[in-house]
């Protein structure tokens, strides 16, 4: 599966959330994964070369970069896991992922890359290039409770991300982490909103409201920033 689409990602605080989430519930529906506003778990576990290619390509600010990246949703006994390259140039964003069963995913986070082979899928063929070609190993794990809204319109997602949590130490994605680090120590939460071509006026009134300033975030980014082992890192 692969899609190019429009991304716009803010911060917002807990009482903007709650007043955009009220707004947007007579707009959009939830998404198939939230039984209620308080959404579902999200746990992802991001990959990097030797030398810190994606996060080099972030923090220079580079117009087009990528990030790779296992994702599990919901109870961690989930047996169907996404494996996605996430490529951004400029505002549009492309995904391209495959599914993998859990025990496939539990051999690549142990670097066993061969397995990516024998599924016969072209994502899983490029991923298994880039990994043995630029040394890419589990770096972080991400973990954050989401609540989305969709319609049909152009495809529109909007998503709060919240509570986001971190781990370096521990990178087995279908065990709970201990001694989990914040992620954004600032009181913050994260506004994602997707679309494919266009947001219709009524919805656009509505995200117009919001007292917040467009912002270039990454969550893998920022779950490495406590973990720096470079000093080009600081930026």
């Amino acid at each position: 599966m692969h899609f190019k689409r429009h991304e716009l990602k803010y911060y917002l605080n807990d009482i903007q959330i709650s007043g955009l989430s009220s707004q947007l519930s007579s707009l959009m529906d939830l998404d198939q994964n939230c039984t209620n506003l308080s959404g579902y778990r999200v746990r992802s576990l991001y990959f990097d070369s030797l030398d810190d290619e994606c996060l080099y390509e972030k923090q220079s600010g580079l117009l087009e970069r990528k990030k790779i990246r296992l994702r599990t949703y919901g109870d961690l006994g989930t047996q169907a896991v996404k494996f996605e390259i996430k490529s951004k140039c400029g505002q549009l964003v492309r995904k391209d992922s495959a599914l993998i069963d859990r025990d496939t995913a539990q051999a690549i986070c142990c670097g066993d890359y061969a397995l990516l082979l024998k599924n016969k899928h072209p994502v899983l063929d490029r991923i298994y290039s880039i990994f043995t070609t630029k040394g890419y190993r589990p770096r972080v794990i991400v973990e954050y409770q989401r609540t989305a809204f969709v319609s049909p319109i152009s495809n529109i997602r909007i998503t709060f991300d919240k509570n986001l949590y971190s781990n370096i130490n521990h990178l087995d994605l279908f065990s709970p982490v201990k001694d989990v680090m914040p992620v954004i120590i600032e009181g913050k939460q994260i506004l994602e909103i997707k679309y494919d071509q266009f947001i219709p006026k009524y919805m656009s009134r509505v995200l117009s409201g919001i007292n917040a300033e467009r912002m270039a975030i990454s969550k893998y980014t920022l779950a490495r920033r406590f973990h720096k082992t470079h000093k080009w890192e600081d930026n």
